[in-house]
């Protein structure tokens, strides 16, 4: 049986690779727009479950992993910023502020058609961030590919608290996944 990554983003690969499990990856290439829902945990869920039974179409025996990532501040999703200045803007407005990330994973077995998902939150609170910062942190980093224009790297540096589970950090749930793919016989 193969395992498929409905995905080919380096973080979730990474999640993967740490399981030191042969994957293979393939992007959903869902329209994610075509779901509407203002709940965050159940957008998340739906996405993940979403992208998960498309790339199952096209394969009969394979244990496809799917997830979907957002950073909820005051009940507004924070997306992947569209340009620089999008980012710069989001940055600003996590500044001191509490905030949730919000992973949602599934893990759809196209054999059984058994579908496992679940969705985590973990809220953290940023410090109070300059401008020299922020501007050098959206140049050195792909803010455009980021939900809410940072990644791991831009956790450690301007959380100030973090409150719950840190397995987001891959953009997968890994503790979570580890124990959907065990449900499957996969040995992790």
């Amino acid at each position: 049986m193969e395992i498929i990554l409905a995905s080919q983003s380096p973080y979730k690969k990474h999640a993967l690779d740490i399981l030191d499990i042969p994957y293979k990856t393939i992007p959903s290439n869902f329209n994610e727009s075509s779901i509407k829902n203002k709940n965050p945990k159940t957008l998340a869920n739906i996405l993940s479950k979403a992208k998960a039974k498309k790339i199952g179409q096209n394969h009969k025996n394979a244990v496809i992993i799917a997830s979907d990532l957002f950073v909820v501040l005051n009940n507004k999703i924070l997306e992947k910023p569209k340009d620089k200045k999008e980012a710069l803007k989001m940055l600003n407005a996590l500044s001191e502020k509490k905030f949730d990330i919000v992973t949602g994973l599934a893990v759809y077995n196209t054999k059984t058609k058994n579908m496992l998902s679940a969705v985590e939150t973990c809220t953290v609170t940023f410090r109070k961030l300059d401008k020299y910062e922020i501007n050098n942190y959206i140049k050195k980093y792909p803010v455009l590919k980021c939900a809410a224009a940072f990644e791991s790297d831009g956790l450690l540096r301007f959380a100030k608290h973090i409150n719950g589970n840190y397995n987001f950090r891959a953009a997968i749930p890994v503790n979570k996944l580890i124990s959907f793919l065990r449900k499957n016989s996969i040995t992790v």
